[in-house]
């Protein structure tokens, strides 16, 4: 039974008032939407969602889990070509980040992961504004990564050059929003729906990489433990999935009003186990832009086993060389690896529609990534929806 409540409240009743992604937003302009955490039990619930100004009422310990990598390989990746004299990653010839003449140059890109090792050379010179929201330190802008999955994500949205690799798809990102929302014992929704804010409305955040997911067998587990006949934990955690959806998207609804030009990209998963079978695509990446991984196979980039479906985009995601927590380099495969890639194209296409009118227009920015994907012939659309992801020329 739920001991806090996560509360999504309006200072004012919430009312229909902007079209947002086809759905119609309950924030009022010039409303504010807060973060509450609520102590309680079973029976406050209907008492909470009764009040006009709570938008949406979840169980606040709702579990998250690293979308774990597939596989993992210290070094350099073979997966890379030579260009000019230095190693470029095949991912990023892929996306054309490469050709790009953008760099990402005024971006702020945000990266809700493990944290990151600030010390790697990947990230030398880059403006780190951090939070931890897991709780596991003593220092709230302590990030360091124990798991590494933050470090490699980042760097190959924007790290520098390192050992003669270039890692990131936007090198010219200076300005680094980590956020701290997986420890090695995971997250809570809570964490990720604060950090979610904190990135947008604090630090102003034009883009957002999440490569983590619901944890629905966690879930059942922890419920489990508490007592609970298994067949009831699983109703309950179901329920717990379509609260967290509500959450999100209404949370997702406010911050869009609030950053017209943002992009949200997420991780599709990679519970699946191609030709065999496919997972849909889990939470948070259904309610944002959610991504897939493909692989190169015969020259060809193809749909990687593993990655999950109704995905929006694909990016690369097998093999992903970029920076290893502690130092070095090491290759790491999972849609957790293609979802920077789009993060990091998010990001040249902010700078190259800056460049063009100044000003962007609302959802200007996913509009482009969606419209210039390269499609991919022959593949089920349910795994790669619009395609490989582009930079602009």
């Amino acid at each position: 039974m739920p001991t806090k409540y996560l509360v999504l409240r309006a200072q004012a009743p919430l009312v229909p008032t902007l079209e947002v992604f086809g759905v119609t937003a309950r924030v009022p302009e010039g409303n504010e939407l807060s973060i509450v955490a609520i102590p309680g039990h079973e029976y406050d619930a209907g008492t909470l969602r009764a009040d006009p100004q709570n938008a949406v009422v979840m169980d606040a310990e709702t579990r998250l889990a690293l979308i774990e990598p597939t596989e993992k390989t210290d070094g350099a990746s073979a997966n890379v070509t030579r260009i000019n004299g230095l190693s470029v990653p095949m991912g990023l010839i892929a996306v054309r980040a490469h050709a790009s003449r953008c760099s990402g140059a005024g971006v702020k890109v945000a990266v809700l992961d493990t944290g990151i090792d600030k010390s790697h050379p990947a990230f030398l010179g880059k403006n780190l504004k951090t939070r931890d929201f897991t709780g596991t330190g003593n220092d709230p802008s302590d990030v360091r990564d124990d798991l590494g999955h933050g470090t490699h994500c980042a760097a190959t949205i924007c790290g520098n050059l390192v050992a003669g690799t270039r890692l990131g798809v936007a090198p010219g990102v200076s300005d680094l929003i980590i956020g701290k929302v997986v420890g090695p014992d995971g997250g809570t929704l809570e964490m990720l729906l604060r950090a979610l804010y904190w990135a947008i409305i604090d630090e102003k955040a034009d883009v957002v990489s999440m490569s983590l997911g619901y944890d629905l067998p966690g879930n059942v587990a922890r419920l489990v433990a508490r007592g609970m006949d298994t067949a009831v934990a699983a109703n309950l955690a179901m329920r717990q999935q379509r609260d967290m959806s509500e959450g999100i998207r209404e949370l997702g609804e406010f911050l869009r009003w609030a950053a017209p030009h943002a992009v949200f990209a997420a991780a599709t998963g990679n519970e699946s186990k191609r030709p065999g079978y496919s997972i849909d695509a889990g939470l948070p990446a259904v309610e944002f832009l959610a991504v897939g991984a493909v692989g190169l196979t015969g020259g060809e980039w193809k749909v990687a086993p593993f990655s999950n479906g109704r995905a929006k985009i694909v990016a690369p995601g097998v093999d992903v060389v970029s920076a290893r927590a502690g130092g070095g380099l090491i290759s790491m495969s999972g849609t957790s690896m293609a979802t920077p890639h789009v993060a990091g194209v998010a990001a040249l296409w902010l700078e190259h529609l800056r460049q063009i009118n100044g000003v962007v227009p609302r959802d200007a920015v996913a509009a482009r990534l969606l419209a210039t994907a390269a499609a991919q012939s022959g593949a089920d659309r349910d795994a790669v929806g619009a395609g490989l992801v582009q930079s602009p020329p």
